[in-house]
């Protein structure tokens, strides 16, 4: 293949033992017999600095997801008593046809927060996959053997987890927080209080789409009412139960969150139309660097385009398993595959760094 180059999978190699310049180092396999044991190694400041790192996050994990519960809460009853009765009065006696613009609007606005709600609980209820999923435990070496059956490898030494113990399969990587391996890890997420990997990546996608969208349409019905809500000094009376004040930090806060939401969002829909997770992007780059300067081209084997990807990403399409408008539904869908070997494209092979193996996003 003369306009791309194919990488080979390396087996996980601890951090320690990468050199930033050269790569991953191979540990080299000779018999315990003719060598001593490997000393244990004192954990470095900064490696004692990322564990209580990681422990923070997960103590932290069900703090936050009260305080996101809480933040939309106050958001989404903002709209319902204030907002949307500001714009869409219900006129008396005009009957259902008087009131469609009255029930249009309503349906989508249910609609939006059962994309959030859903998607979001989804999100943090759903196990993101595991390397044992689906596997009958038996003896360690039965297990061992189950896993690999189950995975693609093109290495002749299978990719070992040194944390886990067990195969690796493609597109797999530790998470610090978790203490497991996850199947195609993108990353930690102490919002949802778990891992997004290939059985909630969807649902996490998704919840930020439905989340930012909801925002930006809230800002834009809730600059009247922020208004009146802020003439105070103006004599203007204030017709609503709920507290001005609420309403006001209301409209902030969705500015706050639509701005952060929508960023994040934006660039996961880049990295899902891509094919890439959070971690493999970082991988790709370093790799189409290394391939510049040999002059060569690198190129992505799990991409099929971006109207393949996204069809995949919605198992919907040639090689989904559901109908097109289940993508518009915030329903329990799982994803194509049981993220041990995925489809390729063939026009690559991903390097896996050894330094990369831990979640570091």
């Amino acid at each position: 293949m003369s306009s791309s180059i194919e990488f080979t999978a390396l087996p996980t190699t601890d951090p320690l033992d990468i050199d930033l310049e050269q790569g991953p180092i191979l540990p080299t396999t000779t018999s315990s017999s003719s060598s001593p044991p490997r000393p244990k190694k004192k954990p470095t400041l900064s490696a004692r600095i990322d564990q209580l790192t990681d422990k923070a996050i997960d103590g932290l994990g069900p703090v936050l997801l009260c305080l996101a519960f809480l933040l939309l809460s106050i958001c989404i009853f903002a709209y319902f008593t204030v907002v949307f009765p500001f714009h869409h009065p219900w006129k008396e006696g005009e009957g259902v046809f008087g009131n469609l613009g009255y029930i249009a609007n309503m349906v989508w606005s249910c609609y939006l927060v059962w994309g959030i709600v859903a998607n979001y609980y989804y999100a943090v209820r759903t196990p993101p996959g595991g390397v044992l999923d689906g596997i009958e435990r038996t003896t360690d070496d039965g297990t061992y053997q189950n896993v690999l059956l189950e995975m693609e490898t093109y290495t002749e030494i299978t990719p070992t987890c040194k944390r886990c113990l067990l195969p690796k399969p493609e597109r797999t990587h530790h998470c610090s927080v978790c203490k497991k391996c996850v199947l195609k890890y993108d990353h930690h997420c102490p919002w949802i209080h778990n891992c997004v990997g290939h059985y909630n990546h969807r649902y996490f996608v998704m919840f930020l789409t439905y989340l930012s969208t909801a925002c930006f349409y809230y800002v834009f019905m809730g600059i009247g009412p922020f208004m009146l809500a802020a003439a105070v000094d103006n004599g203007e009376t204030w017709p609503y139960w709920l507290d001005r004040s609420i309403v006001a930090f209301a409209e902030v806060l969705a500015v706050a969150i639509g701005v952060a939401v929508g960023g994040m969002g934006a660039w996961h829909w880049y990295l899902t139309l891509t094919a890439q997770t959070t971690l493999e992007q970082y991988n790709n780059n370093y790799i189409k660097k290394m391939c510049k300067k040999r002059g060569e081209k690198f190129t992505n084997m799990y991409h099929f385009g971006v109207w393949g990807n996204l069809l995949d990403f919605f198992n919907i399409g040639p090689r989904g398993h559901y109908p097109w408008y289940t993508a518009l539904l915030p329903l329990r869908i799982p994803p194509i595959g049981n993220g041990k070997r995925f489809e390729k494209s063939g026009r690559g092979f991903v390097l896996d760094f050894g330094d990369d193996d831990e979640d570091m996003v």
